[in-house]
C-alpha cells in the first residue's frame, strides 16, 4: 500500500512501547566497496549497518567528550568510560546544547572516517549543520515513532547518521527501525496536531528489527525509514548522536547568520556561500527557535532576531526551510 499523505483527525496513534522489535538488522560491511548493491539495499530495505567502521581513536575520544558533559550533569562518574548512571535524574532537553558543540563534526570529519563517509554516500560528504546528542539515563521519557525527512523539507540527497559511542545493547534502547517502510511515503497524520503522530495500522508489526550496537558501528538511516529509539532498561546511560551528511560539493543545507529580516524576506550571510536575501511564504517550513516547533508565518518579524544562526535550505531565492542550527 502507498501513502501519499494521512489526514486520520480520529486514528489512534503509535507509540515507542506499542513496537516489538523481533528482526535482526543486518550488516552491509560486504557491500561497502561495492556502490550499486550498497545503494539498492539502502533503498530496499531503508537502512545501511556498518560494523566497526569508524576508527576506534576517534570513537573513544568523543565518547569521552560526551561523558565528560554528562559527569557535569552528575549523570555519571567522571572518567567513568562504561557510563554507568548515577541515579540523578536528567534535566532533559540537552540533545543540541552548546555543551557537544564539535563532538559530532570532529569525529565524522576524522581523515579516517571520511573515507568511509565518501562510500556511503557515493561522493565526498560534509556534514548538515543539524546534530542531536544523546545521554539517556534509564526509563528517560521515550520519543517518538517517526521520519526524518518529514520534518527536514527540501534538504535533497542528505543520509542521516546515527553512531553510539559505547556498547548499545537491546536493553540499553538502541535505534529500531521499520525496515523497508521507506518506499512508501510519508506515515505522519497531518490530522493532527504537531508532532503529528504516526496511526498505530500504518506500519506492518512484523517489519520492525533492531540490533546490538556496538561503539565503531554507523547505521544510515533512510529520511522515509520510520524509526525510533526504544527504552533504556539497563544501568548506563544510551551514548550516542544523530546527525546527517550531504554532499561537500553541492550542499542543499547550509548554516547561516541572520544578519536582517523583513515580513517576507531573511537576509542571512551563509557560510562557503555569502550573503544572500531569500523570499518566505506560508510554504515556507520555519523553526528557528526551537528545531521542533513550526512557527507561524505571520508573526516572523516578531521572532526572528539578528545573529541567530540557522539552517538554511533554499531553492533558488525562496526559502525552503529555517531551522534552528545544531552545528556538531
Amino acid at each position: 500500500m502507498s501513502v501519499d499523505v494521512i489526514n486520520r483527525p480520529d486514528a489512534p496513534d503509535l507509540h515507542v512501547q506499542d513496537v516489538v522489535a523481533a528482526g535482526e538488522l543486518e550488516s552491509c560491511n560486504h557491500l561497502l566497496d561495492d556502490p550499486e548493491a550498497l545503494n539498492r539495499f539502502y533503498e530496499d530495505k531503508g537502512y545501511i549497518l556498518l560494523r566497526g567502521v569508524f576508527d576506534q581513536g576517534s570513537v573513544a575520544r568523543a565518547r569521552d567528550e560526551m561523558l565528560a558533559v554528562a559527569a557535569q550533569m552528575g549523570l555519571v562518574e567522571p572518567g567513568d568510560p562504561t557510563g554507568k548512571w548515577t541515579g540523578k535524574p536528567s534535566v532533559g532537553g540537552m540533545e543540541e546544547s552548546d555543551l557537544y558543540a564539535g563532538i559530532a563534526g570532529r569525529l565524522i570529519e576524522d581523515p579516517a572516517n571520511q573515507s568511509v563517509m565518501e562510500k556511503i554516500l557515493g561522493e565526498p560528504a560534509c556534514s548538515v549543520p543539524i546534530v542531536q546528542y544523546r545521554t539517556y539515563p534509564p526509563q528517560s521519557k521515550l520519543g517518538t515513532v517517526h521520519q526524518d525527512g518529514f520534518y527536514s523539507p527540501g534538504i535533497q540527497d542528505y543520509r542521516p547518521v546515527w553512531v553510539s559511542l559505547t556498547p548499545c545493547t537491546r536493553d540499553m534502547g538502541g535505534l529500531a527501525l521499520a525496515v523497508g517502510q521507506n518506499k512508501r511515503g510519508y506515515f505522519h497524520n497531518v490530522g493532527k496536531p504537531n508532532p503529528f503522530p504516526i496511526p498505530n495500522d500504518v506500519i506492518p508489526a512484523e517489519s520492525w528489527a533492531t540490533t546490538d550496537y556496538m561503539p565503531g558501528d554507523v547505521l544510515i538511516v533512510h529520511p522515509c525509514t520510520p524509526h525510533c529509539g526504544l527504552a533504556n532498561n539497563s544501568d548506563r546511560l544510551r551514548i550516542s548522536f544523530d546527525s546527517r551528511v550531504q554532499s561537500a560539493a553541492n550542499p542543499s543545507a547550509i548554516a547561516a547568520t541572520v544578519k536582517s529580516f523583513t515580513p517576507t524576506t531573511v537576509t542571512v550571510d551563509a557560510d562557503r556561500v555569502g550573503e544572500i536575501t531569500l523570499n518566505i511564504d506560508e510554504d515556507s517550513y520555519l523553526r528557528p527557535i526551537n528545531p521542533g516547533v513550526r512557527e507561524s508565518f505571520d508573526d516572523f518579524v516578531n521572532y526572528m532576531k539578528p545573529g541567530m544562526r540557522l539552517v538554511v535550505v533554499r531553492d533558488g531565492d525562496r526559502a525552503v526551510m529555517l531551522r534552528k542550527a545544531a552545528e556538531g
